[in-house]
Parts: structure tokens; C-alpha cells; sequence
């Protein structure tokens, strides 16, 4: 089970002799946009009812929405949002790496990491939803796309001497 997932680059023998004078690339504007972008998209894939985790695509409904306070839960799309405490508690956090800054993402809180486990495994009767990739999972296209294109910009910044 995952509790956080981390975003780190290792690179090929090529791009490594490339960046001989730079070897590591990642500084922490480039990681903290890692984290900024991945969480919001994150989130509207969560808010449309899609897991953000490659393969798993639409979350499955709510089989009883009328038990929840406030009728807050409709049918689809299931968003996993009762009280906004769940989601706002997606963060992120900065700490050196061989590549240069990585980026964790997590839920900050231990009863939001409890809600992310309980999504995980289906607790109380709920069908599994997890948020963050664990082990043998990645994100889905659309936030892999997010991450490698800002990789991609900061890595050609660096080898154009902008960075």
C-alpha cells in the first residue's frame, strides 16, 4: 500500500554524459511544479469520478448516495467528496534526490492517509478507489503527460545552459 508516491528521474547513460556539468537537473521550482500540477489534476480527475491511477478509469458508484449527510453524494460521478477535508489534504513535499529535488506526494493527516487506505482496499463495505499509485501502479496518461512535460522543459532549459 502506498501512503505517498514519488517523483524522481533517473537518467540514460546518454543524457547523463549530456548533462556532465549539471547532474542534478531537478531544482525545486521544477519540483514544486511537479507537485502543484499533479495535485490539481489530480483532483479534477477525483472531482469527474476518474482515478487518477492508470487502468482503474471511472470510480464505481455509490450504491446507496441517500445514507450520506446533506444528500452530498450522487450516484456518478463519484468524486469522493464529503466534507473537502479528504481532497484538501492532497500535499506535497520536496527532499533531495540523485536526480537533484523529487517530490512526494501524500495526504497530510493521519486520518486522511486512513481514508486513503480505506479507498484502497474497499473498507466498510465500499468498492476500492485508491487515489495514489502503490506498488506496480503509475498515473494515468493524462497526469504522466503533466509530469514528463515538465521534466522534458526544465531537462532541455538545463542543456540549453538556461538553467
Amino acid at each position: 500500500m502506498a501512503d505517498k508516491v514519488t517523483f524522481s528521474l533517473q537518467f540514460s547513460h546518454e543524457l547523463e554524459k549530456l548533462l556532465k556539468g549539471n547532474p542534478r537537473p531537478i531544482d525545486s521550482d521544477t519540483a514544486s511544479d511537479i507537485g502543484t500540477e499533479i495535485i490539481k489534476q489530480m483532483k479534477s480527475r477525483i472531482a469527474a469520478g476518474i482515478s487518477p491511477i492508470d487502468g482503474r478509469g471511472k470510480f464505481e458508484r455509490y450504491k446507496d448516495p441517500k445514507k450520506y449527510p446533506g444528500k452530498q453524494k450522487p450516484k456518478s460521478p463519484v468524486n469522493l467528496e464529503l466534507t473537502g477535508k479528504f481532497l484538501d489534504a492532497l500535499s506535497y513535499e520536496l527532499k533531495s534526490g540523485d536526480s537533484g529535488v523529487e517530490t512526494y506526494i501524500y495526504y497530510s493527516g493521519d486520518k486522511e492517509n486512513l481514508k486513503e487506505k480505506g479507498h484502497r482496499v474497499g473498507a466498510n463495505g465500499q468498492p476500492s478507489r485508491p487515489t495514489i499509485p502503490g506498488n506496480g501502479e503509475k498515473f494515468d496518461a493524462v497526469i504522466t503527460k503533466t509530469f514528463t512535460d515538465i521534466y522534458k522543459k526544465r531537462i532541455l532549459d538545463v542543456l540549453k545552459g538556461k538553467g
